[in-house]
């Protein structure tokens, strides 16, 4: 589905790097937010901010600034609210945008440590991204646009939680294989199968049977496993991942 998605929208704006940046720095800023990795999902803030309003700009003005050029945020959404058109994107979506930019740096801040801020911060930027990311899908007039506005409002409900550095699955209902590939999805740089037989002891009981439903999925084309040994989603992977998320996260 999200794959259609990426499809019209580059045919709206016509340039197939942006939209992918757009698209890869909120699946990233998603999958840490379903991993509960806030300081993850901040450094990705800042990619996902400046594509949302580069492709504001396009779809305000018919044309962006290039990727090669040097973008500045603060002249973008001063040249965007004095403009005329729909306001979910030159005011709304401009403003918003700019209210969470700055959270890419915090990872760097001193905080006290009564609560961890960095999930606050964490919470507030992955839904103003949802937010964001679903008025440029509405703006666009992309056709089911709402089927995957469903899909990524669904992903608030994490189906993965870090507990003591492991990632768990939250469902008992989920089989191993399901388990293997929501773990993946919120691990985009790759488990060993180690911490995939931790994740989901309670389905899979040792490495063997962990080897087999591997083997499975890899036969399908869903998960790969890379030359350091670890494990990633693959193809059909992440599509899958979704079909799971939009079922089990309600």
């Amino acid at each position: 589905m999200l794959a259609k998605v990426k499809q019209e929208l580059t045919n709206k704006v016509g340039d197939a790097s942006l939209v992918d940046n757009l698209l890869s720095s909120f699946q990233k800023i998603s999958q840490e937010f379903v991993a509960q990795d806030p300081v993850g999902l901040l450094q990705n803030t800042g990619l996902y901010v400046e594509s949302a309003l580069r492709i504001a700009e396009h779809l305000v003005f018919g044309t962006h600034t290039p990727l090669a050029d040097k973008f500045e945020v603060d002249i973008c959404i001063k040249k965007l609210e004095g403009s005329s058109g729909s306001d979910g994107l030159r005011i709304h979506l401009a403003r918003l945008a700019r209210s969470i930019y700055d959270f890419r740096t915090r990872k760097k801040a001193v905080h006290l440590k009564a609560v961890d801020p960095h999930l606050i911060d964490a919470n507030l930027v992955f839904n103003i991204s949802t937010w964001t990311f679903i008025e440029i899908l509405k703006e666009s007039r992309i056709p089911d646009a709402e089927n995957a506005i469903r899909l990524l409002v669904l992903t608030k409900i994490p189906l993965v939680q870090q507990v003591e550095g492991i990632l768990r699955t939250t469902n008992p209902k989920l089989n191993g294989p399901k388990r293997i590939i929501l773990l993946l999805y919120s691990s985009p740089d790759g488990l060993t199968e180690g911490q995939l037989l931790e994740g989901t002891k309670n389905r899979i009981k040792n490495f063997d049977h962990l080897k087999k439903n591997l083997s499975s999925l890899d036969k399908k084309d869903q998960v790969h496993k890379k030359i350091d040994g670890k494990w990633v989603l693959f193809g059909k992977g992440n599509v899958v991942a979704e079909e799971i998320i939009a079922k089990y996260a309600k």
